[in-house]
């Protein structure tokens, strides 16, 4: 099994002074997002763990894991980042994180066991980290319903609390037949149009097309960084 970090994002929502590097190197406690991520992933046992960079990708020379470069970054988003690790994900088992997040060793326990083809990571108790981070949660939330293990619908707007039973984390589990099916999705109903298409869009196609994604419930700690005020909730969430 191996591991990819999608870490070509700027964050143009924080403040300069933040943003001068790529997400993945802003620092909790003496160390970065990025180091804390790869710790965790050695922790449970994967060692083989590729970075996919984009914006100022110098700044990560000295982290001597395999690369991945999306020379788009500006124009691009996740979708494209996952596509340039294309030659790792057709022939292995992979994790897949967001170079914007950071969480527990368990999450990644917990999503390293599942056997399904594509799995998701969620957070059943989301509302706590949602109210933290903004005065109406249902501003920035989005549908997640799931039934047996199955998630029925994900990514699309509501203001319906009841169509809200957990947040996507952006920690993914895919194995190479999942790959399959989501290259396929990409190419017949997305034209391969990577611009305005989120991560959360394939998904939410993939089960329209009837395949199955499966839920992990995940909660513990863990916390994502957008604005200036999400990264002090990440700082405060893991400060020891």
């Amino acid at each position: 099994m191996k591991a990819i970090i999608l870490a070509a994002g700027r964050g143009r929502r924080l403040p300069k002074n933040l943003s001068k590097k790529p997400k993945v190197l802003l620092k909790i406690g003496n160390q970065t997002i990025l180091e804390k991520q790869i710790k965790n992933f050695k922790a449970v046992g994967i060692k083989d763990i590729a970075l996919v960079t984009g914006y100022n990708s110098k700044s990560l020379s000295k982290f001597k894991n395999k690369k991945f470069h999306n020379e788009k970054w500006s124009k691009t988003n996740m979708v494209y980042s996952l596509l340039k690790a294309h030659s790792w994900l057709k022939k292995y088992n992979c994790l897949i994180s967001y170079g914007d997040i950071f969480y527990e060793k368990k999450a990644l326990i917990k999503l390293k066991k599942s056997t399904n083809p594509i799995s998701l990571l969620y957070d059943k108790n989301w509302i706590r980290l949602w109210k933290k981070r903004f005065k109406n949660p249902l501003n920035d939330a989005e549908t997640f319903k799931i039934s047996k293990n199955k998630i029925t619908e994900i990514g699309q707007k509501t203001k319906n609390l009841n169509a809200i039973k957990g947040q996507y984390m952006g920690l993914i589990k895919i194995t190479p037949k999942g790959w399959i099916n989501f290259r396929m999705c990409l190419k017949k109903n997305f034209k391969d149009d990577f611009k305005k298409i989120y991560l959360t869009d394939v998904f939410h196609q993939l089960i329209q097309n009837k395949i199955s994604i499966f839920g992990i419930s995940y909660s513990g700690k863990w916390a994502e960084v957008d604005s200036k005020k999400d990264y002090e909730i990440m700082i405060n969430t893991f400060k020891k």
